[in-house]
């Protein structure tokens, strides 16, 4: 939960780099990096380094956002997680990032939260005649991908934007972060001198995007004429986002907004 005294958005880079406190407000590290869900966009977990207070050194590890208490104005989060559990929890190596989908259930289990895909999967029926068991390896079997589900925040940022016809737009700027659903909010992208569209910023959907690996690119789902007629900011001159202006965003675009999609 996002305290009501605090912004619901922010930017990524605003951030990474925030403090991380226990229950009594005890410095125990900081934020490294948001790992993103390519699928939907959510924060699959938070990067956390814990400094020398839990003897845990320059190790990383990785933490459901919901364990998270953001406390924007004390530039800090709570973290929910006893001493006694995070001595015990499993370090990893940054070569290591980004965690596989089996990593990152065991991290969920082990702090006693049920992954977020699973509280999806589990809503949905099985095939008849199917066992639980049976359900669960083909789950693991069609979830099985080439390239990996989750990508460092940081990372996405910069990357650049080509069109279905594979066109170079412009790249991504940066990402808004909806604090309370734990999830992008929305990106913001530049088009360079793509029509007159340089110079300013545009607030994009983020399923919008989606990950184009062997380019290194994200492709844009949004027609050329619809981005010619976009409304765009100045740099210097970013909105104020609530939910009001990003579901006329999002309108525009023709995309649902996320908070209003229906719960399975």
């Amino acid at each position: 939960m996002v305290d009501r005294d605090d912004p619901d958005f922010l930017s990524e880079g605003e951030l990474k780099g925030n403090k991380v406190v226990n229950k009594t407000r005890e410095d125990i590290g900081r934020i490294e990096k948001l790992m993103i869900d390519l699928a939907d966009g959510r924060i699959a977990y938070a990067v956390l380094s814990f400094g020398e207070i839990l003897d845990k050194g320059n190790k990383l590890f990785a933490i459901p956002w919901e364990a998270l208490t953001p406390k924007i104005h004390e530039h800090a989060f709570i973290l929910d997680i006893s001493g006694e559990v995070l001595e015990k929890a499993e370090d990893f190596d940054k070569n290591r990032l980004p965690l596989t989908r089996d990593e990152l259930s065991g991290v969920y289990t082990y702090y006693g939260h049920l992954p977020y895909w699973q509280t999806v999967v589990a809503k949905q029926a099985g095939l008849p005649g199917e066992t639980e068991s049976e359900r669960i390896a083909r789950m693991r079997r069609t979830s099985v991908r080439k390239y990996p589900d989750f990508l460092p925040a940081d990372t996405i940022k910069g990357e650049k934007v080509v069109s279905i016809a594979g066109e170079n737009l412009g790249k991504i700027e940066e990402l808004i972060i909806d604090l309370q659903a734990g999830r992008v909010a929305y990106s913001i992208l530049s088009f360079g001198e793509f029509s007159d569209m340089g110079g300013k910023f545009f607030a994009i959907p983020w399923q919008a995007l989606q990950a184009k690996f062997q380019e290194h690119a994200f492709l844009l789902n949004i027609p050329k004429y619809t981005l010619e007629k976009a409304e765009g900011f100045d740099k210097d001159n970013w909105p104020v986002t609530t939910r009001e202006w990003l579901s006329t965003v999002y309108s525009y675009y023709e995309y649902e907004p996320y908070w209003q999609m229906p719960k399975l």
